[in-house]
C-alpha cells in the first residue's frame, strides 16, 4: 500500500511534533495550538521559510502577527499562578474574546469615568498580560458585564462567576505579600476592578437585595469598596510614580469631599434633625456626620451637572463607625445610604441614555422609574 504524498513540516513547533500532528508553522503561534488553547514552542532559531520569500510583511500579516501573540500571551497568563482544574479549556478560549470586550468598555466615548477610563485603556491591559492577577480581575469585569448584557444566558453567569472568584481568591493572595513601589499598580487596579464586579448586582429583585440577607457577605459589594483608600495610604511614598497619580488627581480635586466642618451649616436639615447633629457636632462625636456631610452637597446640585465618578467616590469615604450601624441595619444609616443610592441611580440613568446598546435602552425604565428619574 503506498503512502500519500505530504509535504514534512520541518520547521513547526515543537508542540505539534510532540503530539505527532502536522503544523502548519503560523508564528508566533501554530493555528492548531491557538485552537486547542495550549501553548505553542517554536524551535529556537527556525527559520519559517515562507516567509524568507516575502521581502516586507504586509500589514494584514502583521495585525495578525499581533493578534496571535496577544492570544498566546492571555492563554498563557490564565493558565498561570493557579490549579489547572479552574477554568476548562472552552473557557480558556473565551479569554481572548473577554479581553476584547474589556477594550471596548474602557474605549467607550462618554465622558463619564473618562481619566480612569484613559489609564485602563493605555497603562493596565499590557500590565495585565504579565500578572495573572490583574488579568482575571480585567476578565471579571468584562465578563459580568456581558451577562448583564445577556440575564437569560446561565452559560454567561456561569463564565462571570468563575472569573469574578479566580479574581478575588488571586487578589487576595497578592495582598499577603509586601506592598511596594514595584506591586502597587498592579494592587490599585485590580481593587478598582474587584470593587467594580461587586457593586453589580445579579438580579434587581427587591426581595433578593442584601438588605433581607442574614449573609455576613452580603453587604460586600459596599465594604469591598474602602480598600482602594487604604491602598493608597499605603502607597503614598511612590504615588507619584504610579500610572494611577494623574487620574487620581483630577477625581480627589472635588471640594464636595474636603468639606470637614464641624456643625450643621449647610448640612440637609431634616436629615441632620433626625441624626441628632448640632452646631457643635463633628466627624469624631457623630457617626452620622461625615457621611451627611458629603451626601447633602449631592442632594442639591441638579443631576444633569453630577459626574458619575464623583458621586460613587462616596462609597470608599464612609467611615468604618458608620459602615458598622449600614451592616447592623440601623435605621437611621440606611436611610442616609438610600439617598445617596437614589442619587447614584438617577445619575447613571443620565449617563446610561447615551448608550448606542438598543438593549440598555429597553431594559432602563425599571432602575429610571424606581429612583425617580423618569
Amino acid at each position: 500500500r503506498h503512502r500519500r504524498s505530504h509535504r514534512k513540516s520541518r520547521t513547526g513547533c515543537r508542540t505539534c511534533k510532540g503530539r505527532r500532528v502536522k503544523c502548519d508553522e503560523t508564528r508566533p503561534q501554530c493555528r492548531r495550538c491557538q485552537t486547542y488553547g495550549i501553548t505553542c514552542d517554536f524551535i529556537p532559531g527556525s527559520v519559517d521559510r515562507r516567509l524568507v520569500t516575502t521581502p516586507q510583511t504586509s500589514p494584514r500579516r502583521n495585525d495578525a502577527l499581533a493578534f496571535d501573540a496577544m492570544s498566546a500571551n492571555v492563554n498563557a497568563v490564565l493558565r498561570s499562578d493557579r490549579p489547572p482544574s479552574t477554568f476548562t479549556r472552552s473557557t480558556r478560549s473565551l479569554g481572548l474574546a473577554t479581553l476584547a470586550h474589556f477594550v471596548q468598555m474602557v474605549g467607550a466615548r462618554q465622558t463619564a469615568y473618562a481619566p480612569i477610563k484613559q489609564v485602563l485603556r493605555d497603562r493596565t491591559i499590557p500590565l495585565a498580560l504579565t500578572e495573572p492577577c490583574l488579568l482575571h480581575a480585567m476578565l471579571a469585569v468584562a465578563s459580568t458585564h456581558q451577562a448583564n448584557l445577556m440575564p437569560g444566558d446561565s452559560q454567561q453567569n456561569v463564565v462571570a462567576t468563575r472569573f469574578r472568584q479566580v479574581a478575588a481568591h488571586m487578589y487576595r493572595g497578592k495582598l499577603q505579600d509586601p506592598i511596594t513601589r514595584a506591586n502597587m499598580d498592579v494592587l490599585l487596579t485590580t481593587c478598582m476592578l474587584i470593587a467594580m464586579f461587586s457593586f453589580s448586582a445579579p438580579n434587581v429583585r427587591p426581595r433578593d437585595s442584601w438588605i433581607f440577607s442574614d449573609d455576613p457577605g452580603a453587604l460586600n459589594w459596599l465594604l469591598i469598596q474602602g480598600g482602594l483608600a487604604c491602598l493608597i495610604d499605603c502607597i503614598k511614598p511612590w504615588m507619584d510614580e504610579s500610572i494611577w497619580r494623574d487620574a487620581f488627581l483630577v477625581s480627589s480635586a472635588y471640594e464636595l469631599y474636603d468639606d470637614h466642618r464641624m456643625g450643621r451649616e449647610d448640612l440637609d436639615a431634616g436629615l441632620a434633625d433626625l441624626c441628632d447633629i448640632s452646631d457643635t457636632t463633628t466627624e469624631e462625636t457623630n457617626p452620622y456626620h461625615w457621611p451627611l456631610r458629603m451626601l447633602s452637597p449631592l442632594l442639591r446640585v441638579p443631576v444633569s451637572k453630577l459626574e458619575a465618578s464623583r458621586v460613587s467616590s462616596f462609597m470608599g469615604r464612609l467611615p468604618p463607625e458608620y459602615l458598622r450601624l449600614v451592616r447592623a441595619k440601623e435605621p437611621r444609616a440606611l436611610l442616609l445610604l438610600a439617598y445617596w443610592l437614589g442619587v447614584m441611580c438617577s445619575a447613571l440613568c443620565m449617563y446610561l441614555e447615551a448608550s448606542d446598546d438598543r438593549r440598555v435602552l429597553e431594559l432602563l425604565d425599571f432602575p429610571a422609574s424606581a429612583c425617580g428619574y423618569r
